[in-house]
């Protein structure tokens, strides 16, 4: 028996060092997913493996560290995120009514994105089955985040809230300086060592629009897969 509890304690032990050593260099690391942000690519509550075996490029899902505040009263702490990385050094981004354009290229048509639309009640209830993120607006309308291709099979396109060109984003217009929002944003020239991150959640995501351009060099991994 003593025998038996000590194989299975070296295993454990084996294990323990094998997790760590892969997740200290990058190799392989495990990530738990705390928000909505990266849906419907990843799911809030999910965990993922990423690696820094695969060299980041665009399009690619990546991880990063990032200084920020968990809250605004918070102390600045170094944080783990997961974005998409959307443009690079020397590449011109531009947002035009919600869509993604990079060096004047069209980047969300391969994608598979949510974004906000604006619903009445007896809109919202056709697609009550979804289960889609909503948030009362008023007595008969209500925000809701879903994906793009359920909008379209609803026949809710439509429906989609754009923020008006020229009406600046408070929090975009104090890192970029400039009337810029959420659909209407740049035309932005990413500078050296720098890239620039959405959410796939678009309009639910605080990403390079509201936190601003992320170092390069602060790149940990790339999305590998999603283990549940």
């Amino acid at each position: 028996m003593k025998k038996k509890s000590y194989k299975l304690y070296i295993v454990f032990i084996g294990i323990a060092i094998l997790y760590y050593a892969l997740k200290f260099s990058g190799v392989l690391v495990l990530y738990a997913i705390p928000s909505s942000s990266s849906e419907p690519t990843i799911k809030t509550g999910s965990f993922i493996l990423a690696t820094n075996l695969k060299t980041p490029k665009r399009g690619d899902v990546i991880t990063f560290i990032f200084k920020d505040r968990l809250q605004p009263d918070s102390p600045i702490q170094e944080l783990s995120y997961i974005f998409r990385l959307t443009a690079v050094a020397n590449d011109t981004l531009e947002i035009k009514k919600g869509i993604v354009y990079v060096n004047g290229k069209n980047v969300d048509t391969q994608l598979t994105l949510k974004h906000s639309y604006l619903l009445s009640q007896a809109q919202l209830d056709k697609v009550k089955d979804l289960d889609p993120e909503n948030f009362p607006i008023n007595k008969d309308s209500f925000m809701v985040f879903m994906k793009d291709a359920d909008a379209k099979k609803h026949a809710l396109e439509k429906q989609q809230f754009i923020d008006k060109k020229g009406k600046p984003d408070d929090f975009i217009k104090e890192k970029y300086q400039q009337n810029w929002n959420k659909d209407h944003f740049g035309p932005l020239v990413i500078p050296e060592g720098k890239m620039f991150v959405l959410g796939d959640n678009r309009d639910n995501a605080r990403d390079s629009r509201t936190i601003g351009l992320i170092d390069a060099s602060a790149i940990t991994g790339v999305y590998w897969k999603t283990l549940f």
